[in-house]
């Protein structure tokens, strides 16, 4: 399997949205970045939007992988985040809630830092969309549950550099996670996810696309990467999308 090259990136200060302009022409390598979306997209089709300058958006094209193990790209792309954001040279510590929103749990400013959009191009192309909130204040945040790598900071502006440094991060981990989902393999990517979910292990309620709720304890992931969740009477129910909220513990 030749290794995949990430073209250089094409920067914008300001696009409708990185994936539509990703899916237009998806030539794997490919990467399209903006400093601020005006039709962003989430998922299930919600909107998303910041102020200009604010956010990093960028849509990498990865070719496609096999059908079974397409589940745990969006996983594979969280995790990527979370590690770029540890990495460099300002650090914050992130953790992924299932599927794959990117938090921060403590420090100054907890809140959701960084959503994933995954969309399957007409070509079979795999075009994997990250939001990250930079520099955000608090006025500034799309939701009140949000929060922004300034904040992470204690409300210092990033420096100079750091945006590029964590995109050239980024694009790497996302390749490396990649490259065994291409061949199949999902066992260092379920490795690496686990490690670093916070959503295992506690009480949460699960949003269902159909409007329904289902409570219990988050006990683990099926091969597909599907949230296992045991309700009060013991069953184990497989959830495969939908809007997880963890509950404190009791």
């Amino acid at each position: 399997m030749t290794r995949l090259c990430w073209a250089t990136p094409e920067h914008h200060e300001s696009l409708g949205s990185t994936n539509v302009d990703a899916l237009a022409d998806p030539r794997p390598g490919r990467v399209v970045v903006a400093d601020h979306q005006s039709a962003g997209q989430g998922r299930r089709g919600r909107a998303w939007s910041s102020p200009p300058g604010t956010c990093l958006a960028v849509s990498a094209v990865l070719p496609p992988v096999p059908a079974p193990v397409v589940g745990w790209l969006p996983l594979a792309t969280g995790v990527a985040v979370v590690d770029a954001l540890e990495a460099g040279r300002w650090p914050v510590r992130a953790v992924l809630k299932w599927p794959n929103d990117v938090l921060l749990e403590d420090g100054p400013a907890p809140g959701k830092l960084c959503g994933v959009l995954v969309q399957v191009a007409d070509t079979g192309a795999l075009v994997v969309g990250v939001g990250v909130n930079v520099d955000h204040d608090p006025d500034q945040l799309p939701v009140p549950t949000a929060t922004s790598w300034r904040l992470a900071r204690g409300g210092a502006p990033l420096p100079e550099g750091a945006r590029e440094d964590f995109l050239q991060d980024y694009l790497r981990r996302l390749r490396d996670l990649h490259t065994p989902l291409a061949r199949g393999e999902t066992g260092p990517v379920r490795t690496a996810y686990l490690a670093r979910c916070a959503t295992l292990g506690r009480a949460v309620v699960v949003h269902r696309p159909d409007g329904a709720t289902v409570r219990g304890e988050a006990v683990g992931l099926d091969e597909g990467g599907a949230l296992l969740v045991r309700e009060r009477d013991g069953a184990v129910g497989v959830h495969h999308a939908g809007d997880v909220e963890h509950l404190r513990d009791q």
